[in-house]
């Protein structure tokens, strides 16, 4: 009798386990959704300002960027200024993650070319600065607007160098032609004493480059089209 009750006890301890195991493993997927839910609003709400001039619009993460419409309103000092003076809006970069390093500077500086006219001279007009060997590396068409990019946009002083890649986008129900510069700037670290900072890696510059393409990548057209770069 004894036996039959012990049988009986370690049948029903087997059952219970199973049943909290199978609890716990239906329970398994809706946490995984909830998490991925909130992870995606958590990367929702960090873009949390939106700019537009009425043709064009962005948004940004004001805890990394701050927006500026002329020089004097860059939050960041520093020998290589995150955007060149011609803009329409600048996000200077302003987090803190790369001081104490030769990091200099960051910024994506949008513009209006109210000089340059008409769709194939907004895609190949060179940027400022270069002639006319500089040419698109890549140009795209849509029905609602056109693209291209030029990749080394870069720019040095003594002892500083920056590295940037210019987009072009020509709207063509406003016939406006628009370019998006981003810019890394970093000083040579032979300009410190040895061993007081520490190196902006090209780690760091990949990571921060990417940074500023998630930010272009969220410009779309007033009619909602978002604007797919090269």
């Amino acid at each position: 009798m004894n036996r039959k009750k012990g049988i009986i006890s370690v049948i029903l301890l087997v059952v219970v386990l199973a049943l909290v195991v199978l609890f716990f493993w239906r329970l398994q997927p809706y946490e995984n959704v909830r998490s991925s839910a909130a992870t995606s609003t958590s990367e929702i709400l960090a873009y949390d300002q939106t700019q537009s001039d009425g043709t064009v619009r962005f948004m940004y993460p004001s805890k990394d960027f701050g927006l500026a419409t002329n020089a004097n309103q860059i939050l960041v000092s520093s020998f290589i200024p995150p955007c060149s003076s011609n803009f329409l809006y600048c996000l200077n970069y302003k987090s803190t993650d790369y001081d104490g390093t030769n990091f200099e500077s960051a910024g994506l500086r949008i513009a209006k070319r109210v000089d340059i006219v008409g769709e194939p001279l907004c895609l190949n007009t060179p940027p400022e600065g270069f002639d006319s060997s500089m040419v698109p590396n890549l140009t795209t068409s849509t029905d609602e607007y056109s693209t291209s990019v030029f990749s080394n946009v870069n720019d040095a002083a003594t002892g500083h160098y920056a590295s940037g890649i210019l987009y072009r986008l020509y709207v063509r129900a406003s016939s406006t032609c628009y370019e998006f510069e981003t810019r890394i700037g970093q000083s040579q670290l032979a300009n410190y004493p040895a061993g007081t900072v520490k190196e902006f890696t090209t780690a760091d510059q990949a990571s921060l480059q990417a940074e500023l393409r998630l930010v272009l990548n969220t410009t779309t057209l007033s009619s909602g089209t978002k604007v797919v770069f090269p």
